[in-house]
Protein backbone atom coordinates (compact mmCIF):
# COMPACT_ATOMS: atom_id res chain seq x y z
CA UNK A 1 0.00 0.00 0.00
CA UNK A 2 1.40 3.22 -0.91
CA UNK A 3 1.28 5.97 2.03
CA UNK A 4 2.22 9.57 2.10
CA UNK A 5 2.83 11.79 4.87
CA UNK A 6 2.58 15.42 4.64
CA UNK A 7 3.68 17.78 7.90
CA UNK A 8 1.01 20.70 6.81
CA UNK A 9 2.01 24.27 7.07
CA UNK A 10 3.32 24.91 10.16
CA UNK A 11 5.45 27.99 9.97
CA UNK A 12 5.28 31.36 8.28
CA UNK A 13 6.69 32.18 4.83
CA UNK A 14 10.90 32.08 5.22
CA UNK A 15 10.28 31.21 9.18
CA UNK A 16 12.62 28.40 10.67
CA UNK A 17 11.87 25.20 10.03
CA UNK A 18 11.43 21.99 12.30
CA UNK A 19 12.29 18.45 10.56
CA UNK A 20 9.12 16.47 11.03
CA UNK A 21 10.49 14.36 13.43
CA UNK A 22 7.51 12.84 14.32
CA UNK A 23 6.24 11.89 10.89
CA UNK A 24 9.79 10.19 9.98
CA UNK A 25 8.91 8.17 13.17
CA UNK A 26 5.68 7.41 11.37
CA UNK A 27 7.19 6.23 8.21
CA UNK A 28 9.42 4.16 9.68
CA UNK A 29 6.67 2.10 12.12
CA UNK A 30 5.14 1.16 7.94
CA UNK A 31 8.54 0.74 5.77
CA UNK A 32 8.35 -2.99 5.89
CA UNK A 33 5.36 -3.09 4.56
CA UNK A 34 4.25 -0.52 2.31
CA UNK A 35 5.73 1.76 0.18
CA UNK A 36 5.88 5.47 1.93
CA UNK A 37 6.27 8.78 0.98
CA UNK A 38 6.85 12.01 2.71
CA UNK A 39 6.20 15.76 1.87
CA UNK A 40 6.78 18.68 4.10
CA UNK A 41 4.73 21.48 2.44
CA UNK A 42 7.10 24.18 5.05
CA UNK A 43 10.33 23.65 2.43
CA UNK A 44 8.10 24.88 -0.40
CA UNK A 45 6.86 28.98 -0.28
CA UNK A 46 3.89 27.83 -2.18
CA UNK A 47 2.96 24.04 -1.58
CA UNK A 48 -0.16 23.51 -3.38
CA UNK A 49 1.04 22.59 -7.12
CA UNK A 50 3.68 20.60 -5.16
CA UNK A 51 1.16 18.72 -3.12
CA UNK A 52 -1.09 18.39 -6.26
CA UNK A 53 1.91 16.50 -8.56
CA UNK A 54 3.10 13.86 -5.40
CA UNK A 55 -0.68 12.95 -5.04
CA UNK A 56 -1.26 12.49 -8.86
CA UNK A 57 2.20 10.88 -9.57
CA UNK A 58 2.60 9.09 -5.96
CA UNK A 59 -1.32 7.60 -6.15
CA UNK A 60 -1.39 6.99 -2.20
CA UNK A 61 -4.06 4.62 -0.79
CA UNK A 62 -3.50 6.44 2.94
CA UNK A 63 -2.65 10.21 3.47
CA UNK A 64 -1.29 11.15 6.59
CA UNK A 65 -1.24 14.61 7.69
CA UNK A 66 0.77 16.40 10.75
CA UNK A 67 -0.69 19.22 11.85
CA UNK A 68 1.89 20.69 14.72
CA UNK A 69 0.86 24.60 14.93
CA UNK A 70 -2.27 26.21 15.45
CA UNK A 71 -0.41 29.47 14.64
CA UNK A 72 3.01 31.26 14.95
CA UNK A 73 2.63 32.40 18.61
CA UNK A 74 4.31 35.67 19.43
CA UNK A 75 1.53 37.85 19.19
CA UNK A 76 0.46 36.54 15.85
CA UNK A 77 -2.69 36.91 14.41
CA UNK A 78 -1.96 34.52 12.10
CA UNK A 79 -3.63 31.03 11.84
CA UNK A 80 -2.97 27.77 9.97
CA UNK A 81 -6.26 26.49 9.87
CA UNK A 82 -6.92 27.83 6.48
CA UNK A 83 -4.04 25.99 5.49
CA UNK A 84 -4.69 23.04 6.83
CA UNK A 85 -8.36 23.40 5.35
CA UNK A 86 -6.95 23.85 2.06
CA UNK A 87 -4.79 20.89 2.54
CA UNK A 88 -7.86 18.24 3.25
CA UNK A 89 -9.59 19.96 0.24
CA UNK A 90 -6.99 19.46 -2.44
CA UNK A 91 -6.64 15.83 -1.12
CA UNK A 92 -9.76 14.66 -1.49
CA UNK A 93 -10.29 17.08 -5.45
CA UNK A 94 -7.06 14.85 -6.21
CA UNK A 95 -7.17 11.80 -4.77
CA UNK A 96 -10.79 11.49 -3.55
CA UNK A 97 -10.28 7.35 -3.02
CA UNK A 98 -7.46 8.34 -0.74
CA UNK A 99 -8.03 7.65 3.52
CA UNK A 100 -7.32 10.88 5.09
CA UNK A 101 -5.88 10.51 8.62
CA UNK A 102 -5.21 13.61 10.56
CA UNK A 103 -2.68 14.07 13.95
CA UNK A 104 -0.30 16.25 15.31
CA UNK A 105 0.01 17.96 18.35
CA UNK A 106 -2.73 21.33 16.94
CA UNK A 107 -4.91 18.27 15.94
CA UNK A 108 -5.10 17.26 19.61
CA UNK A 109 -5.57 20.50 21.19
CA UNK A 110 -8.64 20.78 18.86
CA UNK A 111 -9.83 17.17 18.27
CA UNK A 112 -13.28 17.57 18.09
CA UNK A 113 -13.61 20.94 16.57
CA UNK A 114 -11.47 19.90 13.97
CA UNK A 115 -12.72 16.57 13.07
CA UNK A 116 -16.25 18.60 13.03
CA UNK A 117 -15.02 21.97 10.81
CA UNK A 118 -12.89 19.34 7.79
CA UNK A 119 -15.25 17.04 6.61
CA UNK A 120 -12.39 15.55 4.50
CA UNK A 121 -11.02 14.00 7.52
CA UNK A 122 -11.53 10.22 7.33
CA UNK A 123 -9.97 9.18 10.62
CA UNK A 124 -7.64 10.70 13.08
CA UNK A 125 -5.07 10.13 16.02
CA UNK A 126 -4.98 12.54 18.96
CA UNK A 127 -1.34 12.27 21.13
CA UNK A 128 1.32 10.08 20.22
CA UNK A 129 0.67 8.63 16.70
CA UNK A 130 3.92 6.33 16.56
CA UNK A 131 3.14 3.70 19.08
CA UNK A 132 -0.26 2.81 17.26
CA UNK A 133 0.36 3.56 13.18
CA UNK A 134 1.10 0.13 11.89
CA UNK A 135 -2.02 -1.23 13.58
CA UNK A 136 -4.07 1.36 12.38
CA UNK A 137 -3.10 0.30 8.77
CA UNK A 138 -3.94 -3.08 8.94
CA UNK A 139 -7.33 -1.93 10.11
CA UNK A 140 -8.04 0.63 8.20
CA UNK A 141 -11.71 -1.03 7.18
CA UNK A 142 -12.48 -1.62 10.98
CA UNK A 143 -10.69 1.55 12.91
CA UNK A 144 -12.78 0.93 16.09
CA UNK A 145 -10.59 -1.85 16.88
CA UNK A 146 -7.50 0.33 17.29
CA UNK A 147 -7.08 2.05 20.84
CA UNK A 148 -7.12 6.01 20.09
CA UNK A 149 -8.56 6.53 16.77
CA UNK A 150 -10.79 8.77 16.13
CA UNK A 151 -13.26 8.53 13.38
CA UNK A 152 -16.80 10.31 12.48
CA UNK A 153 -19.82 8.78 13.56
CA UNK A 154 -21.78 10.11 10.72
CA UNK A 155 -20.91 11.54 7.57
CA UNK A 156 -21.38 15.70 8.75
CA UNK A 157 -22.07 15.00 12.42
CA UNK A 158 -20.24 15.11 15.40
CA UNK A 159 -16.92 12.58 16.16
CA UNK A 160 -16.46 9.58 18.01
CA UNK A 161 -14.18 10.58 20.35
CA UNK A 162 -10.97 8.54 21.08
CA UNK A 163 -8.41 8.81 23.95
CA UNK A 164 -5.26 10.84 23.54
CA UNK A 165 -2.31 8.19 23.11
CA UNK A 166 1.07 8.06 25.27
CA UNK A 167 3.66 5.78 24.38
CA UNK A 168 4.89 3.54 27.22
CA UNK A 169 8.14 2.49 25.98
CA UNK A 170 9.93 4.80 24.03
CA UNK A 171 12.92 2.80 23.27
CA UNK A 172 10.48 0.04 21.62
CA UNK A 173 9.56 2.78 18.94
CA UNK A 174 12.26 2.78 15.32
CA UNK A 175 14.01 5.33 14.75
CA UNK A 176 13.15 8.03 12.27
CA UNK A 177 12.82 6.93 8.91
CA UNK A 178 15.72 9.55 7.38
CA UNK A 179 14.80 8.24 3.80
CA UNK A 180 11.82 9.48 3.80
CA UNK A 181 11.93 13.09 4.92
CA UNK A 182 15.78 13.88 4.36
CA UNK A 183 17.50 15.90 6.91
CA UNK A 184 19.77 17.25 4.03
CA UNK A 185 17.13 19.28 2.29
CA UNK A 186 17.02 21.61 5.62
CA UNK A 187 20.50 21.78 5.95
CA UNK A 188 21.28 25.53 5.57
CA UNK A 189 17.47 26.93 6.07
CA UNK A 190 17.57 28.29 9.34
CA UNK A 191 19.37 31.13 10.59
CA UNK A 192 18.39 31.14 14.19
CA UNK A 193 17.99 27.52 16.05
CA UNK A 194 18.54 24.02 15.10
CA UNK A 195 16.41 22.48 12.68
CA UNK A 196 17.35 19.11 13.78
CA UNK A 197 14.80 18.34 16.79
CA UNK A 198 15.80 15.13 19.20
CA UNK A 199 13.95 13.63 21.97
CA UNK A 200 15.39 12.39 25.05
CA UNK A 201 12.03 12.07 26.92
CA UNK A 202 8.55 12.54 26.64
CA UNK A 203 5.88 13.72 29.15
CA UNK A 204 5.89 16.78 32.68
CA UNK A 205 4.88 16.37 35.84
CA UNK A 206 5.31 19.86 36.36
CA UNK A 207 1.59 22.00 37.45
CA UNK A 208 2.02 25.13 35.16
CA UNK A 209 -1.74 26.45 34.89
CA UNK A 210 -1.15 27.54 31.24
CA UNK A 211 0.61 24.76 29.74
CA UNK A 212 -0.29 22.25 27.46
CA UNK A 213 2.31 19.59 27.57
CA UNK A 214 0.83 17.55 30.22
CA UNK A 215 -2.45 17.21 27.60
CA UNK A 216 -0.28 16.84 24.58
CA UNK A 217 2.18 14.10 26.27
CA UNK A 218 0.56 13.33 29.38
CA UNK A 219 2.00 13.71 33.07
CA UNK A 220 3.92 10.59 32.95
CA UNK A 221 8.16 11.11 32.30
CA UNK A 222 8.61 8.20 30.02
CA UNK A 223 13.05 8.61 29.53
CA UNK A 224 14.44 7.46 26.53
CA UNK A 225 17.85 5.60 26.82
CA UNK A 226 20.99 8.07 26.88
CA UNK A 227 22.53 5.63 24.36
CA UNK A 228 19.74 5.52 22.22
CA UNK A 229 19.28 9.30 22.52
CA UNK A 230 23.09 9.21 21.40
CA UNK A 231 22.74 6.77 18.79
CA UNK A 232 20.68 8.96 16.74
CA UNK A 233 22.90 12.13 17.21
CA UNK A 234 25.93 10.46 15.99
CA UNK A 235 24.24 9.38 13.09
CA UNK A 236 22.85 12.01 11.89
CA UNK A 237 26.13 13.94 12.17
CA UNK A 238 28.16 10.94 10.54
CA UNK A 239 25.36 10.60 7.76
CA UNK A 240 24.76 13.93 7.30
CA UNK A 241 26.87 16.73 8.51
CA UNK A 242 24.63 17.58 10.81
CA UNK A 243 26.20 19.26 13.78
CA UNK A 244 23.31 21.69 15.98
CA UNK A 245 21.00 20.05 17.84
CA UNK A 246 17.70 21.11 19.79
CA UNK A 247 16.65 19.07 22.62
CA UNK A 248 12.63 18.66 22.29
CA UNK A 249 11.78 17.83 25.64
CA UNK A 250 9.26 20.06 27.89
CA UNK A 251 12.05 20.73 30.21
CA UNK A 252 15.09 19.37 28.73
CA UNK A 253 17.14 19.04 32.49
CA UNK A 254 14.19 17.41 34.61
CA UNK A 255 15.23 15.38 35.97
CA UNK A 256 18.93 15.99 36.08
CA UNK A 257 20.38 13.10 36.34
CA UNK A 258 19.14 12.07 32.81
CA UNK A 259 20.39 14.98 31.17
CA UNK A 260 23.34 14.03 32.71
CA UNK A 261 23.69 10.99 31.49
CA UNK A 262 23.22 12.03 27.97
CA UNK A 263 25.73 14.67 28.22
CA UNK A 264 28.36 11.83 29.84
CA UNK A 265 27.30 9.65 26.72
CA UNK A 266 28.63 12.42 23.96
CA UNK A 267 31.29 12.79 26.26
CA UNK A 268 32.26 9.20 26.23
CA UNK A 269 32.08 9.04 22.50
CA UNK A 270 33.60 12.35 21.97
CA UNK A 271 31.09 14.16 19.64
CA UNK A 272 31.95 17.53 18.90
CA UNK A 273 28.00 18.85 18.63
CA UNK A 274 26.04 21.89 19.62
CA UNK A 275 22.66 21.41 21.05
CA UNK A 276 20.08 23.69 22.76
CA UNK A 277 17.12 23.38 24.96
CA UNK A 278 14.39 24.62 27.52
CA UNK A 279 15.85 24.80 31.08
CA UNK A 280 14.15 24.94 34.28
CA UNK A 281 15.77 27.66 36.72
CA UNK A 282 15.91 25.20 39.92
CA UNK A 283 17.00 22.58 38.31
CA UNK A 284 20.51 24.16 37.19
CA UNK A 285 23.47 23.83 39.04
CA UNK A 286 27.09 24.86 38.13
CA UNK A 287 28.48 21.46 38.00
CA UNK A 288 25.80 20.63 36.04
CA UNK A 289 25.84 23.59 33.43
CA UNK A 290 29.68 22.96 32.98
CA UNK A 291 29.23 19.31 32.04
CA UNK A 292 26.19 20.91 29.86
CA UNK A 293 29.07 23.60 28.28
CA UNK A 294 31.88 20.67 27.90
CA UNK A 295 29.64 19.22 26.05
CA UNK A 296 28.46 21.52 23.24
CA UNK A 297 25.32 23.09 24.69
CA UNK A 298 25.45 26.17 22.87
CA UNK A 299 22.43 28.23 23.71
CA UNK A 300 19.87 28.50 27.27
CA UNK A 301 16.49 28.72 27.01
CA UNK A 302 14.58 29.60 30.28
CA UNK A 303 11.20 29.50 30.00
CA UNK A 304 10.30 30.93 33.59
CA UNK A 305 7.36 32.97 32.01
CA UNK A 306 6.19 34.61 35.37
CA UNK A 307 8.94 38.02 36.13
CA UNK A 308 6.64 39.04 39.24
CA UNK A 309 5.98 37.23 42.48
CA UNK A 310 2.82 37.50 41.24
CA UNK A 311 2.78 35.95 37.68
CA UNK A 312 4.75 33.02 39.01
CA UNK A 313 1.80 32.29 41.23
CA UNK A 314 -0.99 32.67 38.90
CA UNK A 315 0.96 30.51 36.64
CA UNK A 316 1.68 27.81 38.41
CA UNK A 317 5.34 27.86 38.03
CA UNK A 318 6.09 26.49 41.42
CA UNK A 319 9.10 28.92 41.08
CA UNK A 320 10.53 32.35 42.85
CA UNK A 321 11.99 35.54 41.57
CA UNK A 322 15.58 34.25 43.52
CA UNK A 323 15.33 31.09 41.97
CA UNK A 324 15.21 32.54 38.71
CA UNK A 325 17.79 35.15 39.48
CA UNK A 326 19.77 32.87 40.42
CA UNK A 327 20.01 30.30 37.63
CA UNK A 328 20.54 33.68 35.37
CA UNK A 329 23.76 34.50 37.35
CA UNK A 330 25.06 30.67 36.60
CA UNK A 331 24.11 31.38 32.84
CA UNK A 332 25.84 34.88 32.78
CA UNK A 333 29.15 33.78 34.38
CA UNK A 334 28.89 30.59 32.06
CA UNK A 335 29.25 32.76 28.76
CA UNK A 336 26.81 30.91 27.18
CA UNK A 337 24.19 32.78 24.89
CA UNK A 338 21.07 32.99 26.87
CA UNK A 339 17.41 33.28 26.17
CA UNK A 340 14.78 34.35 28.34
CA UNK A 341 11.04 34.10 27.88
CA UNK A 342 8.28 36.23 29.85
CA UNK A 343 4.50 36.31 29.83
CA UNK A 344 3.27 39.83 30.83
CA UNK A 345 0.08 41.64 31.41
CA UNK A 346 -1.81 38.69 33.12
CA UNK A 347 -4.63 38.85 35.06
CA UNK A 348 -4.51 40.87 38.10
CA UNK A 349 -1.47 42.70 37.24
CA UNK A 350 -0.81 45.87 39.29
CA UNK A 351 1.86 48.77 39.44
CA UNK A 352 3.72 46.64 42.12
CA UNK A 353 3.86 43.33 39.84
CA UNK A 354 5.15 45.64 36.35
CA UNK A 355 7.87 47.45 39.09
CA UNK A 356 8.93 43.60 39.71
CA UNK A 357 9.33 42.55 36.33
CA UNK A 358 11.44 45.98 35.36
CA UNK A 359 13.45 45.26 38.09
CA UNK A 360 14.01 41.63 37.25
CA UNK A 361 14.83 42.81 33.63
CA UNK A 362 16.89 45.13 34.73
CA UNK A 363 19.10 42.50 36.60
CA UNK A 364 18.95 39.80 33.64
CA UNK A 365 20.81 42.68 31.83
CA UNK A 366 23.27 43.76 34.56
CA UNK A 367 24.51 40.31 34.81
CA UNK A 368 25.08 39.69 31.21
CA UNK A 369 26.91 42.81 30.51
CA UNK A 370 29.87 41.96 31.32
CA UNK A 371 29.86 38.57 29.23
CA UNK A 372 27.00 40.33 26.67
CA UNK A 373 26.06 37.04 26.16
CA UNK A 374 22.32 37.80 26.55
CA UNK A 375 20.81 37.07 23.53
CA UNK A 376 17.08 37.93 24.09
CA UNK A 377 14.41 38.75 26.33
CA UNK A 378 11.45 37.66 24.42
CA UNK A 379 7.97 39.37 25.79
CA UNK A 380 4.96 37.57 25.21
CA UNK A 381 0.96 37.71 25.79
CA UNK A 382 -0.56 34.80 27.31
CA UNK A 383 -2.51 32.57 24.53
CA UNK A 384 -5.60 30.96 25.48
CA UNK A 385 -6.61 27.56 25.24
CA UNK A 386 -9.01 26.12 26.48
CA UNK A 387 -7.60 22.92 27.98
CA UNK A 388 -5.62 24.95 30.27
CA UNK A 389 -6.79 25.54 33.64
CA UNK A 390 -5.38 29.04 33.88
CA UNK A 391 -7.97 29.80 30.33
CA UNK A 392 -11.16 28.34 32.71
CA UNK A 393 -10.59 30.50 35.42
CA UNK A 394 -9.96 33.41 32.88
CA UNK A 395 -13.48 32.40 31.14
CA UNK A 396 -15.33 31.98 34.58
CA UNK A 397 -14.37 34.98 35.59
CA UNK A 398 -16.21 36.86 32.68
CA UNK A 399 -12.20 38.21 32.05
CA UNK A 400 -12.70 37.54 28.07
CA UNK A 401 -16.56 36.44 26.69
CA UNK A 402 -16.90 33.02 26.83
CA UNK A 403 -18.02 33.31 23.03
CA UNK A 404 -14.63 33.85 22.14
CA UNK A 405 -13.50 31.18 19.26
CA UNK A 406 -9.81 30.04 20.54
CA UNK A 407 -9.37 28.15 18.02
CA UNK A 408 -7.77 30.98 16.42
CA UNK A 409 -4.81 33.02 17.80
CA UNK A 410 -6.51 34.66 20.99
CA UNK A 411 -4.05 36.58 23.64
CA UNK A 412 -5.10 37.95 26.96
CA UNK A 413 -4.28 41.54 26.73
CA UNK A 414 -6.81 43.93 28.16
CA UNK A 415 -6.38 47.48 29.76
CA UNK A 416 -5.22 48.94 31.03
CA UNK A 417 -1.38 46.77 30.64
CA UNK A 418 -2.52 46.34 26.63
CA UNK A 419 0.87 48.68 25.74
CA UNK A 420 3.05 46.99 28.48
CA UNK A 421 4.69 43.79 26.41
CA UNK A 422 5.78 46.89 23.52
CA UNK A 423 7.11 49.69 26.16
CA UNK A 424 9.38 46.84 27.86
CA UNK A 425 10.36 45.20 24.43
CA UNK A 426 11.48 48.81 23.58
CA UNK A 427 13.56 49.10 26.77
CA UNK A 428 14.98 45.54 26.43
CA UNK A 429 16.36 46.21 22.81
CA UNK A 430 17.49 49.43 23.82
CA UNK A 431 19.36 47.98 26.55
CA UNK A 432 20.46 45.34 24.08
CA UNK A 433 22.01 47.93 21.78
CA UNK A 434 24.06 49.60 24.37
CA UNK A 435 25.38 46.52 25.56
CA UNK A 436 26.80 44.93 22.82
CA UNK A 437 28.10 48.73 21.45
CA UNK A 438 29.69 49.24 24.52
CA UNK A 439 30.97 45.62 24.64
CA UNK A 440 32.54 45.24 21.00
CA UNK A 441 33.22 47.53 17.44
CA UNK A 442 30.54 46.96 14.82
CA UNK A 443 32.66 45.11 12.67
CA UNK A 444 33.41 43.09 15.59
CA UNK A 445 29.65 42.46 15.89
CA UNK A 446 29.23 41.58 12.29
CA UNK A 447 32.45 38.94 12.40
CA UNK A 448 31.36 37.02 15.00
CA UNK A 449 27.90 36.74 13.64
CA UNK A 450 26.20 37.87 16.93
CA UNK A 451 23.19 39.12 14.09
CA UNK A 452 22.48 35.21 13.29
CA UNK A 453 22.17 34.54 17.35
CA UNK A 454 19.10 37.22 17.96
CA UNK A 455 15.58 34.92 18.28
Amino acid sequence: MRILLIQAVSTVAGGELVFPLGLARLAAGCLEKHEVKGLDLNLHPFPWPELVNTLLDFKPAVVGVSFRNLDPLGGNLISFVPQLKTLATLIKRYRPEATLILGGSGFTLFADRLLAEIPEVDLAVAGEADCIWPRLLANLKNPAAVPGVWQRAVAAGPSSSGAILHCQDLDQLPWPAWQVFNPALYLERNRYVAFMGVETKRGCNNRCRYCLYPVLQGRRVRLRNPSRVVDEIAWLQQKYGINYFHFTDAVVNQPAEHLRAVCKEIAKRGLHIGWTGFFREDCLTAADLELYQQTGLMTLYFSGDGASDHALQLLGKDLNRQQLLNAARLAAASGILTVYHFLVNLPGESESSVAQVQDLLAALFAMHAPAANLGAVVLNNLRLYPHAPLTTNIIQQGLIDRRQDLLYPTYFNPPPWDHLRYELSSWCMCQGAFSWLDNKTLSDNIKDGYADCIT
